[in-house]
């Protein structure tokens, strides 16, 4: 556990709880309250009868006297896949592993799907109870750690009460362990980023922070804020630094030390303007809401645009100074104030703009693609065909880029599109 003498950031203060909160699994099951065997659920291409005795198996597989029976439908049935699964159910956040697996996070409480990325096979479906996944949000990957955090699903109030992170085995998709933040007072979990030696949670649109340790998976610190309502928010960390965007007008982003947790600095991206009805300039804070960095460069998308009448916007930072570069503003079909998530390949910025609805019509349905040294606009992906239509995760190799979409798919529920990064072409649709 680290010392309490870190620095803070004005307006935080920081604290720490000794309760163990984290529930370890045994590749057999959980060990521990409201336990289900059988974690691991592939996806299978079954008769009427092969469905039903799946779904009996999945509903009784807690009972140790019908495990064996779920295990031999297990071999028995072991087959990949069809197209024609549905294995998806609005799909959002996505990371790539080391082996080149996709993992995807599924909304309303469907789990997660492992997915080849080299062909697009769906390998398995993860959404046993003792995951603990509830609209699960966030995916990072760290070796041979799958880090999942639930809960950004919100109330009437605009709150969450529920914050729950899983660790999974990338290799067989097993349950390690789960680690509830709802103890440490840290809901409306949203996005994830890990390291060599730390997990990286933010809550409640940037305005907590919970760190873990990746080994272990004990909250090492936390980090709290003013804010109180859930707003959707990123955080990037490269083992060095880590930085936590804020919707919060004014506040930007920070930047703290990924080794001490220390405060660096406060990154306020903002543009000056004369207000439509005149007078004098006024700062716009761009509000940056999803970040991510390479090996120069931390970039974040920003929800407000460079002007007062537009929206949306992406800034260029200095990983090593946290000085701004530049900021991109709104060009007709860049970016549409909607910005769901952004990623750098090192050579590409890719930023997904989600659907706007406007007087005009719909509009978004994009990813724009940026220059990762000046930042000059590549191209726009267009996502409209009635085949995807709602873009939200990506991911990037170099090669390839995978977008998850909530709108797509033969049900009309989700799909995972994969594009040539060098083009920006579909090469296939998963889930279509």
């Amino acid at each position: 556990m680290l010392a309490a003498s870190r620095c803070t950031r004005r307006g935080m203060s920081e604290g720490n709880s000794d309760i163990d909160d984290t529930q370890e699994c045994s590749s057999a099951g959980c060990n521990g309250d409201n336990v289900r065997l059988g974690a691991v659920q592939p996806l299978y291409t079954l008769s009427a009868h092969g469905d039903l005795l799946m779904n009996l198996a999945r509903m009784y597989v807690s009972s140790s006297a019908l495990y064996a029976v779920a295990i031999s439908l297990s071999l028995m049935l072991s087959m990949p896949a069809s197209a024609t699964s549905a294995p998806f159910k609005h799909p959002g956040a996505i990371a790539l592993d080391h082996a080149g697996h996709l993992w995807v996070a599924n909304q309303d409480y469907f789990g997660i799907t492992e997915i080849q990325a080299s062909t697009g096979k769906v390998i398995r479906l993860i959404n046993a109870k003792a995951d603990g996944f509830i609209d699960p949000s966030g995916i990072a990957i760290s070796g041979n750690n799958v880090w999942v955090v639930s809960g950004s699903v919100t109330y009437e109030n605009g709150t969450s009460n529920y914050g729950m992170v899983t660790e999974l085995n990338a290799t067989t998709g097993d349950l390690v362990r789960t680690v509830n933040l709802k103890k440490h007072g840290v809901t409306g979990l949203s996005g994830a980023s890990a390291d060599a030696a730390h997990v990286w949670v933010s809550a409640d649109g940037g305005e907590q922070v919970a760190e873990l340790s990746n080994a272990t998976g004990k909250v090492v610190h936390v980090y709290r804020g003013r804010q109180k309502f859930v707003q959707p928010s990123g955080i990037a960390t490269d083992g060095r630094h880590v930085w936590i965007p804020s919707l919060e007008s004014g506040e930007g982003m920070v930047e703290r030390s990924a080794v001490t947790g220390a405060e660096i600095r406060t990154i306020t991206p903002l543009v000056k303007e004369v207000p439509p009805e005149g007078g004098i300039e006024d700062p716009i804070y761009l509000m940056p809401r999803f970040v991510t960095v390479d090996a120069h460069y931390v970039w974040t998308g920003n929800e407000q645009g460079t002007s007062f009448k537009q929206l949306g916007s992406v800034t260029q930072i200095d990983a090593a100074t946290g000085k701004i570069v530049r900021t991109i503003g709104t060009a007709v079909d860049r970016f549409f104030g909607n910005i769901q998530s952004i990623v750098s390949d090192g050579t590409h910025v890719w930023v997904v703009n989600g659907s706007v609805y406007t007087r005009g019509g719909r509009r978004g349905d994009s990813v724009t693609e940026l220059n990762a040294s000046n930042g000059s606009l590549v191209r726009v992906v267009l996502l409209r065909n009635g085949i995807y239509s709602d873009p939200v995760g990506l991911v990037s190799n170099g090669v390839d880029v995978w977008v998850t979409d909530q709108g797509g798919g033969t049900d009309g529920i989700g799909s995972v599109m994969e594009l040539n990064a060098s083009t920006g072409t579909v090469v296939r649709v998963i889930g279509h």
